[in-house]
């Protein structure tokens, strides 16, 4: 403003601005903004009606669309329970789609949820079939999808899931495009029944390719061939090779009858694998692997990848294999997270081996050297206590001190352990003294006296809970053990 007021005063009558440049008159500076102003109304207008037209447009299909009889479908040979199901899944299919036109708590990863759920005697999944007469229905949920995006969905993303519904590729032609540009994080599919001349592998590696809002991709009990699931990988290998958007969660689940093929581990393994910080989740549950993939496994988390959690739940891994699993945990410190429940043949010695990696308590210096990052879930005999905060000092010092309260026979600390610790490193373990959680664990407590083999007894009953003096004990006791001798020299 200051500016421009003394351009105003040295050149009142000519118009001139510096450079010989024409000043605006007032009359101009009115004329464009009154048309700024009626853009922005024809724009808001325009959004007004496109709002209302979809919303009248969703409610006259929800009231137009053609009922679907239940004679419909016992005349195609289904049962009462089926059509049951299938009334029940059109009833939410309806209900979704007005949720998404109206932006009705539809909101995170997994928001939405196309799910026909019906279970045979046994208690096993039955799928529901396609029929032409639900294309009316695809059709407008893929439009709803693309409304929320434009309308609603301001900085959240939606999550979609399809359970156990038949996709052919009739149906995949209509979602590919709403899910392309629309602002979806996650996709998942459980059991689709489909037959393999399906289109879904190459539409889902388009997506990750052009999608980045895409993040995470789930598949369980969908079967693919060794080439399909090597094409998808490489969509996701160069989708974060471009490191604009990684991919964060990427799941195979009950997908491999016969075991997996160890290319095909491969290509998932090192596909996912993100650069920077990113945190990167692979399950491969219930794939029937065991001791041909484990070597596999265990290099590739022996070379430290980018990956926060692992799940390798209800395969077939063996003590062997949990052995070179936990080796390989030694030089890793990324993984946050390794679920290996549901694994039968992991026995007594197979979560002996975790537990080791995780607290070795041979000496100090091999329970420093422990890893101090990832939890093991899902064991029988749960060790998951160890490794739970996020800082992984916290974790590695919750162990050092565990080990030096509960080794010690006649004070608060045993002192004797330090026998072998630097002297210029005492400052910090001063410090780490002070830094003790108050609260006890007494899940670690246990956990140390069964590597020991020792019994529990009310010293350790006391380190559980020393509570408020905690701190104090390990700073008192450690300093006491310095100073006091220095008097009598």
């Amino acid at each position: 403003m200051d500016v421009s007021r003394k351009r105003a005063k040295a050149c009142p009558d000519d118009g001139i601005a510096d450079g010989g440049a024409k000043s605006p008159t007032a009359a101009q500076q009115i004329a464009e903004l009154q048309a700024e102003l009626e853009r922005c109304k024809t724009e808001h207008d325009q959004m007004v009606s496109d709002l209302k037209g979809s919303y009248s447009g969703a409610l006259e299909w929800a009231y137009s669309v053609e009922t679907i009889p239940r004679d419909y479908w016992l005349e195609k040979g289904h049962t009462e329970d089926y059509v049951g199901a299938m009334d029940f899944f059109l009833e939410q299919f309806k209900h979704t789609i007005k949720k998404l036109r109206t932006g009705d708590e539809v909101c995170g990863r997994i928001g939405i949820n196309i799910a026909f759920r019906l279970q045979d005697e046994e208690g096993c999944r039955v799928n529901g079939n396609h029929d032409d007469a639900l294309m009316p229905y695809w059709s407008e949920l893929a439009n709803a999808i693309i409304h929320w995006s434009e309308y609603h969905a301001n900085r959240e993303t939606l999550g979609l899931l399809f359970y156990c519904i038949e996709l052919p590729d009739a149906v995949l032609d209509v979602l590919r495009p709403a899910i392309k540009q629309s602002k979806v994080s996650h996709v998942g599919f459980i059991d689709d029944g489909s037959s393999r001349t399906w289109k879904l592998a190459k539409i889902m590696e388009d997506i990750i390719q052009t999608n980045l809002t895409v993040t995470r991709v789930g598949f369980t009990s969908v079967m693919f061939s060794n080439e399909e699931w090597k094409t998808m990988c490489n969509a996701i290998r160069i989708r974060n090779a471009g490191q604009a958007s990684n991919m964060q969660l990427f799941q195979l689940s009950d997908s491999f009858d016969d075991g997996m093929n160890t290319e095909v581990l491969k290509e998932i393994l090192t596909s996912t694998t993100a650069s920077g910080d990113k945190e990167v989740v692979v399950r491969l549950d219930g794939n029937r692997m065991s001791s041909q993939e484990a070597p596999i496994i265990a290099e590739f988390l022996a070379s430290n990848p980018s990956i926060a959690e692992l799940g390798l739940a209800s395969n077939r891994f063996d003590d062997a294999d949990a052995a070179m699993l936990a080796n390989s945990l030694s030089s890793n410190t990324n993984l946050r997270s390794l679920v290996a429940g549901g694994n039968d043949a992991i026995k007594l010695n197979g979560r002996l081996a975790f537990l080791r990696a995780l607290f070795d308590v041979t000496s100090l210096v091999s329970c420093a050297a422990s890893n101090h990052t990832c939890q093991v879930q899902g064991l029988e005999q749960d060790i998951s206590a160890l490794n739970e905060y996020d800082d992984f000092s916290i974790n590695k010092w919750e162990k050092v001190f565990t080990m030096l309260a509960l080794s010690s026979e006649d004070s608060f600390i045993n002192t004797a352990l330090l026998k072998d610790v630097p002297v210029s490193l005492m400052p910090v373990l001063l410090d780490q003294a002070d830094a003790q959680i108050e609260e006890g664990n007494s899940r670690v407590t246990d956990l140390y006296l069964e590597l020991t083999g020792t019994k529990r007894n009310q010293r350790h009953d006391d380190w559980d809970n020393s509570e408020q003096t905690r701190k104090i004990s390990c700073v008192f006791e450690l300093v006491r053990s310095w100073v006091v001798p220095s008097l009598y020299v």
